[in-house]
């Protein structure tokens, strides 16, 4: 009897995980009506409390039934005596649906590096990340669906409607721990950024971390409190600013800076 009631719980384990409420609630898994972003090449600060503290450009563009992203930067001024930061991001998405193909990132600190490599593979997403510690870094299977890394995640959301009043979830995998994102549409305001007064969408943000070793249970972040994200009130959608609330304040990311190709994509 205990042989067919260990066997019972590991059939249908994955079955009552994807039964899961929260699970039955996500938006559908297909891109929005808004047109696809131009290319462009944009600069943007980070920091804590209107004190900056760091800076990063990047660059979407298109190569066929791909779209992709080139990010770099690093932490500047006092911060950086403080924290040293330098990192790499690339991307890369497929237009049709906004799915992951690949995903390299590398962060270099004071004393060591972190590499990550996410990969989607015929069976679902795989990633490896590296710390140089002295065991090598493993392949694993993120097993939860569906699954977008920041990037393929962040061109699904700004595809959707985003009228007043719309709650978007979907599932994002950063490299390290997938989490259920809400966004939900507080409505429309002109914003300051760039040195132009812009108009925006104004988007409530909520982050849960999915355990994956608790069936996919829900957890609520340690130091995220609230978010919120203005988006360009505009076909592009491109992001103007960022602030989230932690446990010390608030950290922001705004847009200083952005070019548009002049030939759209194809």
């Amino acid at each position: 009897m205990r042989f067919f009631q260990i066997g019972a719980s590991v059939l249908l384990a994955p079955l009552i995980a994807l039964a899961a409420p929260w699970q039955e609630a996500l938006t559908k898994d297909i891109s929005g009506p808004t047109p696809e972003v131009r290319p462009f090449q944009a600069e943007f600060r980070f920091g804590w409390s209107e004190i900056e503290a760091a800076r990063s450009s990047a660059a979407i563009r298109y190569e066929g039934t791909d779209v992709l992203l080139d990010a770099s930067g690093g932490t500047a001024g006092l911060a950086r005596l403080l924290w040293h930061l330098d990192f790499t991001h690339h991307a890369h998405a497929r237009r049709e649906g906004f799915q992951t193909i690949e995903t390299t990132q590398t962060e270099s600190y004071a004393n060591r590096n972190i590499n990550i490599h996410m990969v989607a593979r015929p069976d679902g997403l795989w990633r490896l990340r590296d710390t140089g510690g002295p065991s090598p870094a493993q392949w694993k299977k993120v097993n939860i669906s569906p699954l977008r890394d920041l990037f393929a995640g962040m061109l699904f959301l700004r595809s959707q409607k985003l009228d007043p009043g719309d709650e978007i979830q979907t599932i994002i995998y950063p490299g390290d721990s997938p989490f259920l994102v809400k966004l939900r549409v507080v409505g429309t305001e002109d914003i300051t950024v760039a040195g132009a007064a812009r108009p925006a969408l104004k988007l409530d943000l909520r982050l849960q971390r999915i355990n994956l070793k608790k069936g996919s249970t829900l957890e609520e972040h340690s130091k995220f409190r609230s978010g919120s994200i203005w988006l360009s009130n505009d076909p592009d959608r491109i992001p103007l600013r960022a602030e989230v609330e932690i446990f010390i304040g608030y950290v922001f990311a705004e847009l200083v800076a952005i070019k548009f190709d002049a030939v759209p994509p194809r």
